[in-house]
């Protein structure tokens, strides 16, 4: 079962990946990285790797992606 939920959540990280790579708009780009890190936290989960997913939450989906948005805007 383990397996499946792994095997799931990958293939949603390879999907987003190249979706960020492809898109051309910086702001969806952005958006997409900061699901991108959700999802890693889904998987350090999953590993029983609670604190890392604590980390990749807070400051992949949290705190990278609000300063992003913020620099877009402001430029």
């Amino acid at each position: 079962m383990i397996d499946i939920v792994h095997l799931v959540l990958f293939t949603f990280l390879a999907v987003i990946a190249i979706a960020v790579i492809r898109l051309k708009d910086i702001c969806a780009s952005v958006m997409l990285m900061g699901v991108f890190s959700l999802l890693s936290a889904g998987v350090f989960t999953v590993m029983e790797a609670v604190d890392g997913a604590f980390t990749a939450a807070a400051v992949g989906a949290g705190s990278s992606a609000v300063v992003l948005l913020a620099s877009l805007a402001g430029a």
